[in-house]
């Protein structure tokens, strides 16, 4: 048993790193695809990218005597031991390892009293396992990906052909020579568990939500803005804003420019407020209301009435967020310092009444961001005073009534859409 364990320890170990490696790039997908993000998607993506992290572990991680790579045991031979092998590198020969199982078994076929013995085979282990593990990829290919059988033969031919070729290439070349055997009974066996796994597919799907019914929900929460698809938005600005901002700064201190040789943090801040204005005011009034993270979510700012907004909503817009709100824990602390250090009344008046205000408006805006996260259809006050909205690109899905049960996706007044 500890051989089919160590390989699953290893992808358990590793699957955290490799998912947290995908989320981004897959939510990005998702909402740019669906406009929304299912949790019983997810569930299904990810287990699939974990039955092929486990896969590959099991076919490539050979046995004990192991070496120890930071920061996970995995079971590689030493290099010496691999070295000294002199056992083939192929078996070309079809159905050779059931020939070897009739021969050197206990199984006699006119005699039942030894086909339970049979059973305790290891050879016979060995075909069972290269059987059963591809029986979920089938299952996935006809289910989730909507392959035919044609597809998931040639898929999972594809899949168990790159298991003995990755076998064959001693781990791209780290051992001196193939620590495993090339076996065509494998690419057989393997084959035969993804056709195996379609055939039984229906089985399972009956208990589950279909694809056709998944992507109609996905398509129909996608017609309204959810707060996470906001924030990735927002998110992906920011990182552009100041990821240009450096770059510029960079520059300009690797070209020995005067600019930031006096007054520096008051040169970077306008810098920075510079790159704001061409990228939240002028960017989107050329790209119709979208910026690059906005576009990546697929979300634009409309007016009220869905056209596009004037140029003096997008600078207000602007303004009020990143010269307002988003500053104003820094406008009170400094408000705050400087009615502690003013003597005069009307110095405390000014102060406290703009500490007052900033802090009123900042609270009600984190209220209503908190209050987005149970009504997606929430705007801001800011927004509502422009007035605009953040519009989804998806529309969602159209049904049709063709004789048998189909859908076309109407997207940004297109008719068609790839599953």
């Amino acid at each position: 048993m500890s051989v089919y364990l160590i390989p699953l320890q290893s992808a358990l170990l590793l699957f955290p790193f490799l998912a947290a490696m995908i989320t981004l790039p897959y939510i990005i997908i998702q909402y740019r695809k669906y406009g929304s993000i299912l949790p019983i998607r997810v569930l299904i993506v990810y287990s699939f990218i974990f039955y092929l992290l486990c896969a590959y572990f099991l076919v490539l991680l050979p046995l004990p005597p192991t070496e120890v790579i930071f920061p996970f045991r995995l079971p590689l031979p030493p290099m010496e031991e691999v070295a000294s092998y002199t056992k083939p590198i192929v078996q070309l020969i079809p159905f050779a390892s059931l020939k070897e199982f009739t021969m050197n078994s206990s199984l006699i076929w006119n005699d039942p009293a030894t086909y339970l013995t049979a059973l305790n085979e290891p050879s016979l282990y060995l075909i069972i396992f290269n059987i059963l593990l591809t029986v979920p990829f089938g299952v996935y290919l006809r289910y989730y990906f909507q392959c035919s059988w044609k597809k998931t033969l040639l898929f999972t031919f594809l899949l168990t052909l790159s298991f003995e070729c990755l076998q064959l290439s001693a781990l791209f070349g780290y051992y001196p020579r193939p620590y495993r055997l090339f076996d065509v009974d494998d690419l057989i066996t393997n084959t035969l568990g993804g056709m195996l796994g379609y055939a039984i597919t229906p089985v399972f799907a009956h208990f589950l939500v279909s694809r056709s019914r998944m992507d109609e929900k996905a398509y129909d929460r996608g017609r309204s803005v959810s707060p996470l698809r906001r924030a990735l938005a927002f998110f992906f600005d920011n990182l552009i804003i100041l990821l240009t901002t450096a770059i510029i700064t960079a520059l300009i201190l690797i070209l020995r420019d005067e600019f930031l040789l006096t007054s520096p943090a008051i040169r970077i801040c306008l810098l920075y407020l510079a790159v704001v204005f061409l990228y939240l005011f002028i960017l989107p009034i050329l790209m119709h209301g979208r910026t690059l993270g906005k576009a990546a979510v697929k979300i634009k700012l409309v007016s009220m009435d869905g056209h596009p907004p004037h140029w003096y909503q997008y600078l207000l817009h602007f303004m009020i967020l990143y010269g307002l709100i988003l500053p104003a824990p820094f406008y009170i602390f400094h408000c705050v310092l400087a009615f502690l250090t003013q003597s005069a009344a009307a110095h405390h008046w000014m102060y406290g009444g703009a500490v007052l205000i900033l802090a009123v408006l900042y609270m009600v805006t984190m209220y209503q961001c908190i209050l987005s996260l149970f009504d997606k259809d929430a705007i801001p006050w800011y927004d509502r005073f422009l007035p605009i909205k953040n519009q989804s690109g998806i529309q969602g899905l159209k049904k049709e009534v063709t004789g048998s049960d189909t859908a076309s996706l109407t997207e940004d007044d297109t008719s068609t859409a790839t599953s």
